[in-house]
């Protein structure tokens, strides 16, 4: 009898990862949660036939995000934390044989990228967008946006991580410029979110001068950084496990 059971509670420990394989895009994301690791998920926004906004020179929001995202994720997992992206390419996420008009490729694109954070188990998601304001050129500076909508729970949770950022990004980058977290319900990412969500404004293509700054490597991997540290300084008090206690042990072992 207690072979048999042995035998059934193995078949359904592996039906169970099975079926959190399939969830999961990344199969880090299921071992990292298996054992209780902070989750990020971070979705660099626009991509492929969406360049997003642009400079004065030409240069497209969608290269700036995806550099700053991958610094993001590398300076994340340093602090113990399992991060993953929704894109890791110049690319929508559409199949390349999909056609369609711009707007219907990028309603699946956005399905999409929702249907990866929902499914990711992650305890934050980090959308990463560079803004634009051609009426007034002289605005500046990065901004965090959060849904209100939804589950209390998660809405609170957005807010909070929202709040927890912004005043990493005034004392970082906005010095003389602070700006305030705000509510944003008019996207999809941030539309009664499955799993807290916020979307960081990384700064104005439109401002010439911060345009400059916001295509230099040193600049992106400075915004990535005060984000790493503001993420994990609010992500890892609520974790199951202390991200600090994990990246020691890891230190140790090298």
């Amino acid at each position: 009898m207690k072979s048999k059971a042995a035998f059934i509670a193995a078949a359904s420990v592996a039906v169970m990862l099975v079926l959190c394989v399939f969830q999961y895009d990344d199969a880090s994301l299921l071992a990292s949660r298996i054992a209780g690791k902070p989750i990020v998920m971070i979705d660099p926004g626009h991509g492929g036939i969406d360049g997003g906004a642009e400079s004065r020179d030409g240069t497209c929001e969608k290269d700036i995000n995806l550099r700053i995202s991958v610094f993001l994720k590398k300076e994340l997992e340093k602090k113990g934390i399992a991060a993953a992206m929704t894109r890791t390419e110049d690319r929508g996420l559409y199949e390349r044989e999909d056609e369609g008009t711009i707007r219907s490729l990028k309603t699946v694109d956005m399905r999409q990228r929702r249907s990866m954070i929902d499914s990711s188990g992650c305890d934050l998601a980090v959308s990463v967008h560079l803004n634009s304001f051609t009426q007034d050129e002289t605005v500046r500076g990065a901004q965090v946006f959060y849904g209100g909508g939804g589950k209390k729970a998660v809405a609170g949770k957005s807010r909070r991580a929202a709040e927890h950022l912004q005043r990493a990004l005034n004392a970082g980058i906005n010095q003389g410029n602070e700006k305030h977290a705000m509510e944003k319900n008019d996207v999809l990412l941030l539309r009664d979110p499955v799993r807290p969500t916020v979307i960081v404004e990384c700064g104005f293509l439109s401002n010439p001068e911060e345009a400059e700054k916001l295509k230099t490597r040193a600049y992106q991997k400075e915004v990535a950084d005060i984000l790493a540290d503001s993420i994990s300084g609010y992500i890892c008090k609520k974790a199951v496990k202390d991200c600090k206690i994990r990246d020691s042990e890891k230190n140790t072992q090298r």
